[in-house]
């Protein structure tokens, strides 16, 4: 059995799509394939268990089995390290993962939110990796330059566990930085980029179901479809100015009052606009609902007011999860055309 353990050098980075990518392209190259998660820090309630919501929906998508974080954050953290036994939280980690590797080919393991936390009980990712033996690919979110340093910097905690990392989120001339001085700097460090993914918007995009957690609102019509909403236009103008702003829209939610009928009617007869948000608990008129209906466009209802959600849309945004057939499909596709999978393949032996 093979184990490899996606690791990142900072949050939301896109390990869980890298897992997931891999993961489905593994099976279906005919591999039986596990997925584990250590120790897990967010935490959503599934009926009446607290579980962590990447290993949930993670584990979902590939279809293994769903209980696979022994270790989940549920209260703070100060108080998670001064309370718990570091010796058996390893211990928890270790039977669960000789549970889930049983039989299988390989088993990816998807590290906590960075490759430092966790650090404070002994079970940070190069923790993990020592006692489960597995090999580390890091995940570098290509926010800007720097991001080179931050991969040197985890490959002096990891050490010859770390040989391949891949690039996510990369966008335009950056991939020409990544084929010239990024490679050639971290090649002498004896690490080699397995690939470079570039920044889609469908993957920063949020669903509908997503944008209305967001915002703590309610559906006065419900979505007919998965759809993805990649951004968030503010209604405070004329229908008039707000065309050319609703027509250059990709994939679109409108945040405005629904007392607006004008502005709601006119956004409404635009293809690209997937999502009504209405703020301040202002209902639209009946015309507005019914045409909504008529054309598919989920209407949302909100307390908050337009500041504030439109906050909180930024706060998701930042954090969009894969989930949902539309997201799943681009990062597979992105995946196999710009990650060297037989490298992966002969790291791991």
């Amino acid at each position: 059995m093979k184990c490899l353990l996606v690791s990142s050098v900072e949050g939301y980075s896109g390990k869980s799509g890298m897992v997931i990518a891999l993961g489905l392209k593994l099976k279906e190259m005919g591999y039986d394939v596990g997925y584990f998660k250590a120790f897990g820090v967010n935490t959503v309630k599934v009926g009446d268990s607290i579980v962590e919501e990447d290993c949930h929906i993670t584990a979902r998508i590939l279809g293994v089995e769903e209980d696979a974080c022994p270790v989940v954050l549920d209260r703070p953290y100060v108080e998670f390290v001064t309370s718990v036994d570091p010796v058996m939280l390893r211990k928890t980690i270790i039977d669960r993962f000789t549970e889930i590797s049983e039989g299988k080919d390989v088993v990816i393991v998807e590290g906590s939110q960075n490759y430092k936390t966790g650090v404070a009980v002994g079970i940070d990712d190069k923790s993990i990796a020592d006692l489960l033996n597995a090999k580390v690919l890091l995940v570098g979110k290509y926010v800007n330059d720097f991001v080179v340093d931050d991969v040197l910097a985890a490959k002096t905690i990891f050490g010859t566990r770390l040989e391949k990392v891949v690039f996510n989120h990369v966008s335009g001339y950056k991939m020409s930085y990544i084929e010239g001085i990024a490679r050639k700097v971290l090649n002498e460090a004896d690490l080699d980029i397995v690939g470079a993914i570039p920044r889609h918007p469908v993957l920063a995009g949020l669903s509908v179901d997503e944008i209305k957690d967001a915002i703590s609102g309610e559906y006065l019509i419900e979505p007919r479809e998965d759809a993805i909403v990649e951004q968030v236009l503010i209604g405070a103008m004329s229908p008039q100015s707000a065309l050319r702003y609703l027509r250059e829209a990709r994939n679109a939610a409108l945040v405005t009052g629904g007392d607006r009928s004008d502005l709601l009617l006119t956004a409404l007869e635009m293809p690209n606009v997937k999502c009504l948000i209405l703020t301040g608990n202002l209902e639209p008129v009946q015309l507005v609902l019914t045409k909504a209906e008529e054309r598919c466009v989920p209407i949302i209802l909100t307390g908050h007011d337009t500041l504030t959600a439109v906050s909180r849309l930024g706060n998701a945004f930042g954090r969009a999860r894969i989930r949902g057939e539309p997201k799943v499909g681009v990062i597979r596709e992105l995946f196999e055309s710009h990650v060297d999978v037989n490298a992966i393949l002969d790291y791991l032996g």
